[in-house]
């Protein structure tokens, strides 16, 4: 068979002339009546609509939608085929409208699903939906030309122009369709239902590809699908298109990493990137993976023989200029996502830029509603999900949504362009307030009973009904509300942001790992001085003091902050705070093996402590002596610190009595492997267990093991020894301690190579490594 030309390529005339019969048609004129209304000779008519007569004129097809009475969509319209009737006439046309390229790089998995269901796998038409600038129609140039074998009568393809002002009907669009399929244009029926049923009964008996690009939406496109045998139909559209039935949907996200690079590595070719790694690397990241843009930088720097990878890097590094940046000739980001912007509602535009003012990525329906003061949820969360079918936002999880980098670009420059500076700011601030008054309400379920309620505002904060809602609301929007201090900073609102770290202080215990916490007790601190709050002050730079301790240092600056904190707590007469000054001193000594002041340290904590009457800071500041008694060689006294404290008073706040005991028992152990107790060691390790509410649980519990390890190897059982040793290093590498995994590792290669030496056997016990 011979393989069909595309619809509006080497058909654009005959389409031309096949729309215009149709008009005229619909008009119920003769030649020679069209001919005297538009001034047009009649045989100039005729050559037009047999085809004879490519393109003409702008000011002709004027006359002719004068003289037919058209619409300005209608005269848009048939000027557009007119257009293509110039710019394409001459040589028959190559078999595909829509133009492959040679540097095409990845989509193998959709180009496996698409061929799979041309084959037969299921329904008669695809989708292919994303966001602009995601490389759709490439796809499916590319689709169309992979796939050509298995349609023997051909493709035909048609552009439907949904992102333009006026997109093509379904009913041109048949024209096109029936025209490029080998139809007659004088015997294509005017009526659009019976044009329909042609169309449906050409694909029906033919192997036919045919390719919608750019479809508006469903009804655009519906008329267009094929029954269930014969022809296969691929759409391209920003959006889903949930309405159509009897459809796959495949959607496009950004290219990986890996394809990033390899694309812009085709386009510029090998003399241009050879060492520059690094800076490919880089512009791949700062386009958002986006084919689009990362098309735009491989073009210019194409067209630019003297820039270097890293010179255009350097410049889309500016936020405020990247969108200008990536542009190429015709090509140009923020033209692709002004497109789906035109489409929006004025309210759903609002919600696209006030999204930009978000300190994290991700949003639920509750912080959206806070940035645009809508009230109705219900009302917001289909705002956000209709964003997310026009391809400008994503959902990353059920629920929660994030724009793309470049998105969100555009999004800040439409606020700024569309709204005056103040109502921006006052957006910003009124959600700054709410994520700090909604983590307040959310930390008091960790506080001891009686913590302060947050102050009022405008918008009622969120407010869980149970720890583990807090718990959840506090881990999923930590970035927000974190962000929200330097924005409540900026305001001078200090009291806030001291009343917010304060309720935070013991959740913060429970999720020691998060590096989050010392930007939260940084603006603590600037708050409290601020506010001239030396007590304030002081407990908030022992907070940041403990961030430095939990997280690995470095330990002088937990010292440095420890001892501003003893210096503001004594001004202020802070007995309490002074305590927990020298507890934090104490820590840093011990972390940088000076155990003999780390104990003087925490000799004076117990003297401050007690006279405060503090029993939760006594049994710290106890069993940090106790442990400083270890290390500086006196094991017997640390032991005897430690076990006097066994079922002492930890404090009334939820949860710290019981992690409080486990640390305590973890100490016990360590004590009596410095005794070289083994065998008591081990009964004590058995008892440890970290309670799994805690954060830090499983950093705790794989150290808990690392002990228990040696005690088992000195008690002679090398294989229990081994697989709690394999254990402890999975927890290292799950909580991304490399150290302590690298740490453990090595002693399990000892203990392997010990085995090894004692039964060769054991070496493909080991062979897999830790995880074995």
């Amino acid at each position: 068979m011979t393989r069909l030309s595309p619809s509006d390529v080497s058909h654009g005339a005959t389409a031309f002339g096949a729309m215009l019969r149709s008009l005229r048609r619909a008009a119920r004129l003769t030649l020679e009546e069209l001919s005297q209304a538009s001034g047009v000779s009649v045989r100039a008519l005729g050559d037009m609509e047999r085809g004879r007569s490519r393109g003409p004129q702008r000011r002709t097809v004027d006359a002719l939608a004068a003289a037919l009475k058209l619409d300005r969509e209608q005269s848009q319209r048939l000027q557009r085929l007119a257009d293509a009737g110039r710019e394409r006439g001459g040589p028959a046309a190559p078999p595909y409208l829509l133009r492959t390229v040679p540097d095409f790089t990845g989509r193998e998995q959709e180009l496996t699903d698409l061929e799979a269901l041309a084959r037969g796998a299921g329904a008669r038409a695809v989708v292919l939906f994303g966001p602009g600038g995601q490389g759709k129609t490439t796809l499916a140039a590319q689709a169309a030309r992979r796939l050509g074998e298995l349609f023997p009568d051909g493709s035909v393809s048609v552009r439907l122009h949904g992102m333009s002002d006026t997109p093509l009907s379904a009913a041109e669009a048949l024209v096109l369709l029936l025209t490029g399929l080998g139809h007659p244009p004088d015997r294509i029926p005017v009526d659009p239902v019976a044009r329909e049923a042609v169309y449906r009964a050409t694909l029906s008996t033919r192997r036919v590809l045919v390719v919608l690009d750019d479809a508006a939406d469903e009804a655009q496109a519906r008329p267009l699908l094929p029954d269930a045998e014969g022809g296969f139909v691929l759409v391209t559209s920003r959006r889903p298109l949930t309405g159509l039935e009897g459809v796959r949907r495949i959607r496009l996200g950004a290219l990986s990493g890996r394809e990033s690079v390899t694309l812009l590595e085709r386009i510029l070719g090998t003399p241009r990137t050879d060492g520059q790694s690094e800076a490919i690397g880089r512009l791949a990241e700062l386009c958002g993976h986006l084919p689009l843009a990362l098309r735009i930088v491989g073009n210019r720097l194409s067209s630019r023989p003297a820039w270097t990878p890293a010179r255009l890097a350097e410049q889309l590094a500016d936020e405020e200029r990247r969108l200008s940046t990536l542009v190429a000739g015709d090509l140009a980001v923020r033209g692709a996502l002004a497109l789906s912007y035109r489409q929006l509602t004025a309210p759903r535009r609002l919600l696209l830029r006030r999204l930009a003012l978000l300190p994290g990525h991700h949003t639920g329906p509750r912080l959206a509603a806070v940035l645009t003061g809508d009230d109705d949820l219900i009302a917001v969360q289909d705002a956000l999900d209709l964003l997310v079918e026009r391809g400008l936002l994503e959902e990353t999880t059920p629920g929660r949504y994030a724009l793309h980098d470049l998105v969100r670009l555009f999004a800040r420059e439409r606020l700024q362009a569309e709204e005056p500076p103040l109502s921006a700011e006052a957006a910003a601030l009124r959600m700054a307030d709410w994520l700090l008054r909604s983590a307040s309400a959310a930390g008091r379920w960790f506080e001891a009973p009686g913590a302060p309620e947050p102050w009022p505002g405008a918008t009622p904060a969120f407010a869980p009904v149970s720890a583990e809602e807090a718990e959840e609301w506090l881990s999923t929007e930590r970035a927000h509300w974190v962000g929200a201090l330097q924005l409540m900073f900026e305001a001078e609102r200090y009291p806030e942001i001291l009343h917010a770290a304060r309720t935070l202080y013991w959740f913060s215990d429970r999720w020691d790992a998060w590096p989050e916490w010392r930007t939260v007790f940084t603006y603590g601190v600037r708050a409290a001085a601020a506010l001239g709050d030396r007590a304030a002050e002081a407990h908030q730079l022992n907070c940041l003091a403990w961030t430095y301790s939990v997280r690995g240092g470095p330990y002088e600056q937990a010292e440095e902050h420890a001892r501003r904190a003893l210096e503001s707590a004594t001004q202020a007469g802070d007995t309490g705070q002074q305590a927990w000054a020298w507890v934090y001193i104490a820590g840093a000594g011990m972390y940088m093996d000076r155990p003999a002041e780390a104990a003087r340290a925490a000799e004076d904590a117990v003297r401050l402590f007690g006279a405060a009457g503090d029993q939760a800071g006594l049994a710290v500041s106890r069993r940090l002596l106790g442990s400083a008694l270890r290390e500086s060689g006196r094991a017997e006294e640390a032991l005897a610190v430690h076990r006097g404290l066994l079922g002492t008073d930890a404090g009334d706040v939820p949860g710290f009595q019981e992690f409080a005991q486990a640390i305590l028992r973890h100490e016990i152990a360590r004590d009596l492997l410095a005794l070289r107790r083994w065998s008591d060691a081990v009964k004590v390790y058995r008892t440890v267990i970290a309670p799994a509410t805690h954060g830090g649980a499983d950093r705790f519990k794989a150290r808990a093991l690392t002990g228990l390890a040696t005690a088992l190897e000195h008690c002679g059982d090398q294989a229990q020894a081994r697989a709690r040793l394999s254990e402890a290093y999975r927890l290292f590498s799950s909580v991304g301690d490399a150290t302590a995994a690298e740490r453990t590792a090595a002693s399990l290669e000892r203990l392997a190579a010990r085995a090894v030496d004692a039964d060769p056997a054991v070496v493909a016990d080991h062979a897999e490594g830790p995880g074995s």
